[in-house]
């Protein structure tokens, strides 16, 4: 949505409302064959059959085979009391799971506010408006001009708004905040910050800041802002260096005398003609992904050097392949059809998820013109076809006909064919490559013929069939991704015709349609009062949900309104969440009751797995033996995946046996023959290998940067927060927070031999950055030392400030030769741990012998310091850590506490000849 179009429009009141009716399948309602002009492939009259992923497929005339998996249901309802026709009333909606409210950016209130809305017990609440204009200028000169985004994050504790200036050129801002909406401090961002973005464990807060060209002869760069909360640092990254660009990326030129913009650009220009809109991050957070929407781009940012790695085109969309078909004509018909004609795909909203330890990306295809004082690229067919290359498909097409003239397309491509606005659907690409893995085809213009035939490709400020057809179609905008059960979903938003799509990313390489649910009521007196224009969602997981059943909050910016959605999955419940057994004892046993899905099969099956097995097994049937003592969580899912649950089994060493008393046994002997007296065993120790003594080195360890590699996310708040202390013995790692981690079970594992622990919330924190006194403490209960003397640590100069639980483990470190002080004699507990320190602390830790080559195959091999260059190549070589996506080993990444249970539990795995 353009805000810089943005007018109000105010309606009566504050609504609340519940409603639990469930989105109804529609009948097929297909139009009839165009006619006249050019025949065209022509997809009409017939049922919609879903495609193939990669393959075209021949529509049929069999029912359709968009079937729900499950129904997404409308449980409430919220409204601002204020609509407008160009959206920004309710934008941006974000969840705190800590207080149970969500947030809401409402651009075009007056004040525009951020409003705080308690969700909870079927009712929701308006608890509070913040009043961001006047938050805003508190800081003397500033004048506001948009309220454009907003951020949670829990582990710092702090919500993060983006504010535009007046200005169109002049600096944004970025302002923290506390939960209650209290003004913390003020960071300044860069010019017209939209979309607020922080990094799970609370230290960098980045905003992408678009830089259009909204003032005649003021276009601004475009850039992304890094605030770094624990040096209290910003920076601006900017798009400085047209060596990282390829050559797909759409730069635009020079306007003419009109203000057409009629051809390419040079790279030299991307500085400010590149405008950022979305971010997404990598697994551990160390990269940012951020779309260029008006570019068809997607730039690649290293947060911790400040420095974008690459800008990389995204191809265009053949309209001419059968799977890709769509509607063109504003004719009161549903005709998708091909023509040989392109779409640039032109993201808005982009998202990440992990599998098979890659990093993915998901984009909305929705497409902008531009369309600014003095530079306009919009136009349409008949205005194109005659500058076509008279010997393209496209001009041989048009040849003769104006069925197509209405069409809009790009004025500043090549003459070698139209290209349109937009794909019309969501793709997912490789992070590592931005190779197209899967692209949604046709399906969304598919499914709402299928499912709205009266409202198909309607807008959202009035519900007109076929209005949208020549423009940019169901417009798919923002796009979120949840875990449910043992299943990752994508949902994406349609601007226009509304509603939610959801499909099944699991696998990117089988994606499958999952239900698509819309709650606008199109035949609302107030055709703008019903939930129409969604543009930000948002997930709330299960475990986080009020409910115990997934949620997505809808914001819709037209109608002014917020949606709570619930999806009707599966639901799997045990008799009990903990087991406890006896090592080589009696087994126990877990029932599970299995609640199906709105359209699901129920046979009350699920699939049992242990995180541990060597502690405690489980067969097919949830019986649960003990082996050994620790902790072990078992897993039930439900047949379709999407339903899940949990178990701790808890497994205690037998009590020994007391001797019998030493009475003579009458026997031919002279004397009797005590019975023995059995031996107490005793609690296996994790380590499989003698703790190495280590050598100590006088060297201070370099202070650390940025992030690791398969992991979840780096980072941390302004004020890190403390260690948690360690417990002496193993507890349940039933974490609330690693549920479709990528190291979900390694963590499971590593918790249940003890070797490290959680935090009091129940939460584990997988992507927050490690320390040096956890990490430490965790390497040496792996290397067997599980409570070390109470020698003082003395030696270090911020002895104090070292938490009393680790002192212990820090002077044992010193002694072993583990760790070393800084040059300043301090210890720094709290400092995050970078790979090249990881390398350095493992191979010491196992002992590792000096490689004599440099580690191998690492694209930033250079960069690795020389202090670390032989620890890098040893724990290569050992297998226990390797390079991160890219074929990088990022020296200077900070390494997550995900991260270190991974090569804790390699390093347990290390056979003692190898060290």
């Amino acid at each position: 949505m353009n805000r810089y179009k943005r007018k109000m429009s105010r309606t009566l009141g504050l609504t609340l409302s519940l409603s639990a009716a469930a989105m109804a399948l529609l009948p097929a309602g297909i139009g009839t064959a165009q006619e006249g002009g050019v025949e065209p492939t022509s997809i009409v009259g017939q049922a919609l059959a879903a495609p193939a992923a990669d393959a075209a497929a021949e529509p049929t005339a069999s029912a359709a085979v968009y079937q729900d998996l499950f129904s997404i249901t409308k449980i409430g309802s919220y409204s601002e009391g204020v609509t407008n026709k160009d959206g920004g009333v309710a934008e941006i909606v974000k969840y705190n799971r800590d207080n149970g409210r969500f947030y809401l950016v409402n651009g075009s209130g007056n004040p525009p506010s951020l409003d705080i809305v308690k969700l909870a017990a079927g009712q929701l609440v308006k608890e509070k408006q913040i009043d961001i204009r006047a938050l805003a200028e508190q800081e003397s000169g500033f004048l506001y001009g948009d309220l454009t985004s907003v951020d949670i994050n829990t582990a710092a504790g702090r919500v993060f708004a983006a504010v535009q200036a007046k200005g169109a050129g002049d600096p944004g801002r970025i302002l923290e905040l506390d939960y209650e909406g209290s003004l913390i401090r003020t960071y300044e961002a860069g010019s017209q910050p939209d979309m607020a973005k922080s990094t799970p464990d609370g230290r960098y807060v980045l905003t992408a800041n678009e830089g259009e060209p909204r003032e005649a002869g003021i276009d601004p760069e475009g850039s992304v802002t890094i605030v770094d909360r624990q040096s209290q640092s910003v920076r601006q990254a900017k798009f400085d260096d047209p060596s990282i660009i390829d050559d797909l990326v759409h730069i635009r030129g020079d306007a003419d005398a009109k203000g057409l913009i009629a051809g390419p650009g040079t790279k030299e220009r991307a500085l400010t003609d590149l405008e950022p809109e979305y971010i997404a991050l990598s697994g551990d957070a160390a990269t940012a992904y951020v779309t260029l929407q008006e570019n068809n781009a997607v730039a690649e940012l290293d947060i911790a050097s400040g420095k974008f790695i690459s800008v990389k085109g995204l191809g265009f969309k053949d309209f001419s392949k059968p799977e890709n078909a769509l509607d063109l004509l504003k004719d009161g018909k549903i005709s998708l059809e091909n023509v040989p004609f392109f779409g640039q795909y032109m993201p808005d909203g982009i998202a990440s998820f992990q599998a098979g330890g890659k990093t993915y990306l998901i984009t909305g295809n929705e497409g902008d013109a531009t369309d600014f004082p003095g530079r306009k690229n919009g136009s349409t067919v008949k205005d194109l076809k005659a500058a076509l290359d008279p010997e393209s498909a496209a001009a041989k097409f048009l040849k003769g006909t104006t069925v197509y003239d209405k069409v809009e397309a790009s004025s500043d491509m090549a003459k070698d064919g139209i290209y349109m606005y937009g794909g019309r659907s969501f793709s997912v690409w490789d992070a590592a490559s931005m190779k197209q893995v899967y692209d949604s085809g046709s399906g969304f213009e598919r499914i709402t013929a299928e499912r709205l035939p009266n409202n198909f490709n309607a807008s959202n400020d009035k519900p007109e069939m076929d209005s949208r057809s020549p423009k940019k179609g169901p417009e798919p905008e923002d796009v979120k991704i949840g875990h449910v059960g043992d299943r990752t979903l994508a949902f994406i938003g349609l601007e226009r015709v509304g509603g939610v799509m959801t499909y099944d990313v699991t696998d990117p390489e089988a994606v499958r349609f999952v239900t698509y649910s819309n709650t606008r009521d199109f035949g609302a007196s107030d055709p703008l009062a019903s939930d129409t224009a969604p543009e930000g969602i948002e997930f709330i997981s299960a475990a986080d949900s009020p409910t115990g059943q997934p949620l997505l909050l809808v914001a819709f910016e037209v109608s002014g309104t917020v949606g709570v959605l619930q999806l009707n999955t599966t639901q799997v419940k045990l008799d009990r969440s903990e087991i406890a057994l006896t090592a080589g004892g009696e087994a126990g046993s877990l029932a599970a009751t299995v609640t199906a899905g709105t359209y699901g099969s129920n046979d009350g099956s699920v699939t049992w797995t242990s995180s541990a097995p060597g502690i405690a097994s489980v067969d097919a049937s949830g019986k649960v033996t003990g082996h050994k003592a620790g902790t072990a969580v078992i897993r039930a899912v439900s047949t379709d995946g999407y339903g899940a649950a949990e178990a701790a089994a808890k497994v205690s060493d037998p009590a020994p046996t007391p001797s019998a008393s030493p009475t003579p046994i009458p026997s031919a002997s002279p004397a009797p023959t005590p019975s023995g007296t059995p031996t107490p065993s005793s609690a296996p120790t994790p380590s499989s290998a003698p703790a190495p003594s280590g050598t100590p080195t006088p060297t201070a360890t370099p202070a650390p940067s940025a992030t690791p590699l398969p992991s979840s996310s780096p980072s941390s708040s302004a004020v890190p927060t403390a260690t948690p202390a360690p417990t002496p013995s193993p507890s349940a790692p039933l974490f609330g927070d690693i549920g479709g981690h990528w190291a979900a079970d390694s963590i499971r594992e590593a918790s249940a031999q003890g070797l490290l622990t959680g935090y009091a919330d129940s939460s584990f924190r997988p992507n927050a950055p490690v320390t040096r006194m956890e990490l430490t403490a965790m390497l040496l209960r792996a290397m067997g030392v599980k409570e070390p003397g109470e020698t003082a640590a003395s030696r270090f100069s911020d002895g104090a400030s070292i938490p009393a639980w680790g002192r212990a483990y820090a002077a044992e470190a010193a002694e072993r030769g583990l760790v070393s002080g800084y040059e300043d004699g301090s210890f720094r507990p709290d400092q995050r741990v970078t790979r090249a320190e990881l390398a350095v602390l493992l191979s010491r830790a196992a002992g590792l012998e000096a490689a004599r080559n440099a580690p191998s195959g690492f694209s930033d091999a250079a960069l690795i310091p020389a202090w670390a260059r032989t620890a890098a190549a040893s724990v290569q070589a050992a297998g226990l850590l390797q390079g991160r996506e890219g074929g990088r080993f990022a020296p200077t990444a900070q390494t997550t506490r995900a991260e270190a249970a991974v090569v804790l539990l390699r390093l347990l795995q290390l056979p003692p000849q190898g060290r």
